[in-house]
């Protein structure tokens, strides 16, 4: 059986996707969080390459949601909101919980 693989990106500012480098990860930076036509070329390109997962930090992330469903909404990648390295909105975590409810329909991370 032949095995398959697709690579997973990390897009975000440097030192946010530097150290995802060390687990093989595909880099994308993001030089300027404002550049919409940036991470819109940079998110076809990941898609175009048939990427299986993409981490974009919560910054971009949350910036660019509308772009990010735009170009996701009918292939497979999974996009994933993760922290940046100096600090975290608590967007990915919000997000994350908010997809498993809807999956499951019921919140799994409810403190009880």
């Amino acid at each position: 059986m032949q095995r398959r693989t697709h690579p997973i990106a990390a897009v975000g500012d440097y030192e946010s996707v530097l150290p995802f480098q060390a687990i093989g990860l595909k880099q994308f930076v993001i030089d300027d969080p404002n550049d919409d036509k940036k991470f819109r070329e940079i998110l076809i390109d990941i898609i175009n390459k048939q990427y299986a997962i993409c981490l974009i930090t919560e910054d971009i992330y949350e910036k660019f949601d509308s772009i990010i469903d735009e170009l996701t909404r009918d292939n497979m990648l999974s996009v994933i909101p993760v922290p940046t390295l100096k600090y975290s909105t608590g967007f990915g975590s919000t997000q994350i919980k908010n997809w498993v409810e809807k999956a499951v329909g019921i919140d799994i991370f409810a403190n009880k």
